[in-house]
């Protein structure tokens, strides 16, 4: 399998599985959040890091058994999945096979890191981070082998270094650096960014997922840091000459995405505090955050995933294609928020038909623009 094909897959795959987590609300809810994160999510985000970190780097493309990792991993969900249907003593297993797997992932990036002549991309840095907190997080499920009566308290520390940790310090760093390039700008100031706020993201993740488990107050404060973070982010994008508020354009919903984190944040304050269940902040982590943030930035990825070097007429043709209703998918998404708070129980209709319009602007995109006009 090349790169090109394994982002491209995993792409259709994270798709696939959000448009499941949206259509199977019923089901019990570790259900269809681990269909969503194990069998979406986490395969995409170990791919991405694939092809990133060797373009941060400055080193050779990815290749070779290393593009077996995001394989295993969707793998491993599919079984983590079928494990709490029918046979809930195998979870810790499938943990531990991603465990060994994004140990490699991590083992991998760290020497190419070490390739580097001079000083390193930051953004490598949220990258390395990101996969520590995900290690943290899979040896918590592990060790519920030999101690499972921690397994209350240290649930909820793995969910929160799964959600900040990982996913949090993954898309963010992605989104700082891919936002301004969407708009075709140049953004000196996302070095500065990535360098600064790593370590009170850092702190703030680890604070979230302790003071979730131990002492809500610390969880709150961790909350407060990733808030001001992420407002400095939002202060840099404003400051962009080009509007990202285009309907036809991916930059609308990556700007969703970085406001959605803010009140999926503020939500998470909320709950610390007893006003909102974790129901509805995990139903907005999904409508105003996930949802954004992978259908923005596949609709400006995919054409270059699908032909990787010169850019041509054919990507502008594609993107134009992926980028079009990113208006009205973001409002729907938003509807579907929305609705949370009203308790309708077709609060995920309107993201489902908009994600799975999306699946066929995905498809005919592909169908229609050959790489004949590349």
């Amino acid at each position: 399998m090349t790169m090109r094909s394994l982002l491209v897959t995993l792409v259709v795959l994270a798709l696939l599985a959000c448009s499941a987590a949206l259509l199977l609300q019923d089901v019990p809810a570790v259900i269809w959040r681990h269909v969503l994160f194990s069998m979406g999510v986490l395969p995409l985000i170990l791919g991405a890091m694939l092809y990133f970190i060797p373009v941060l780097t400055r080193t050779s493309p990815a290749e070779g058994a290393i593009l077996l990792v995001p394989i295993g991993a969707f793998l491993s969900g599919v079984g983590t999945v079928i494990g709490f249907r029918s046979a809930p003593d195998l979870i810790p297993f499938a943990a531990g096979l991603v465990l060994v797997l994004v140990m490699l992932e991590f083992a991998w990036a760290w020497r190419r890191r070490a390739q580097v002549l001079g000083s390193t991309h930051p953004g490598v840095g949220w990258y390395l981070a990101a996969l520590v907190a995900l290690m943290l997080a899979l040896s918590l499920v592990v060790s519920s082998v030999v101690w499972p009566e921690g397994w209350v308290m240290t649930r909820a520390m793995h969910l929160h270094l799964n959600l900040f940790g990982f996913l949090g310090l993954t898309a963010i760093s992605t989104l700082r650096v891919l936002l301004p390039t969407v708009l075709g700008e140049q953004d000196k100031s996302a070095h500065v960014f990535l360098r600064r706020q790593l370590p009170i993201v850092v702190i703030g993740t680890i604070a979230i997922a302790i003071g979730a488990a131990y002492w809500p107050a610390l969880a709150v404060l961790g909350a407060l840091l990733w808030i001001w973070s992420t407002q400095s982010m939002l202060r840099d994008f404003w400051r962009c000459k080009q509007s990202w508020w285009s309907i036809r354009g991916a930059g609308i919903s990556l700007g969703g995405a970085a406001i959605g984190w803010v009140l999926v944040l503020c939500a998470g304050i909320a709950h610390g505090v007893g006003v909102v269940s974790a129901d509805a902040v995990m139903a907005w982590l999904l409508y105003l955050f996930l949802l954004p943030l992978v259908t923005g930035a596949s609709s400006y990825l995919l054409p270059v995933w699908r032909w990787p070097g010169r850019q041509s007429t054919a990507h502008a043709h594609m993107r134009e294609r992926l980028m079009a209703f990113s208006g009205a998918r973001i409002l729907a998404f938003w509807v579907s928020a929305g609705l949370v708070v009203t308790d309708i129980p077709a609060a995920p209709l309107p993201a489902a038909l908009a994600l799975l319009s999306y699946l066929l602007q995905v498809l005919f995109a592909f169908l229609r623009v050959r790489q004949s006009a590349v």
